[in-house]
């Protein structure tokens, strides 16, 4: 016995429909709110003036690392990469900070064959100081 309603006949069609437009407003409400933009922005600009004489991230790295020959290979390469950052600074003491990337420099290669991470690392710090 066949049930003579299309409506009946059509109800999975048409709740595939329904869910469909919910699902489509409720992606273009979300759209609206634009919470990316708001969660990915910066609070402050850490290159605006005036800066700290030595950035944070640098005291951090040195903390973390305070002798590269026996820190593990992520405090080396965070440690590299501060003192990096730190001479991009317009107010920042160059000849003191290139003393102790060379420093750390010869230290990490004097403890043998770096982590490929610590070995990019030593690149850029290379290039930045002019080692």
């Amino acid at each position: 016995m066949k049930n003579p309603s299309g409506w009946v006949a059509a109800r999975g069609q048409i709740a595939w429909i329904l869910a469909l437009l919910i699902s489509t407003g409720i992606v273009i409400q979300l759209e609206r709110l634009d919470l990316g933009s708001r969660l990915g922005t910066l609070e402050t600009n850490p290159f605006a003036e005036p800066r700290e004489a030595t950035p944070l991230a640098l005291d951090q790295a040195r903390a973390r690392a305070p002798d590269p020959t026996n820190a593990a290979a992520a405090d080396q390469a965070a440690l590299l990469l501060a003192l990096s950052l730190a001479a991009l600074h317009s107010d920042a003491e160059r000849e003191a900070l290139s003393a102790e990337a060379a420093a750390a420099v010869e230290a990490i290669e004097a403890a043998g064959d770096p982590a490929p991470l610590v070995s990019d690392a030593l690149t850029l710090t290379r290039r930045v100081f002019g080692l």
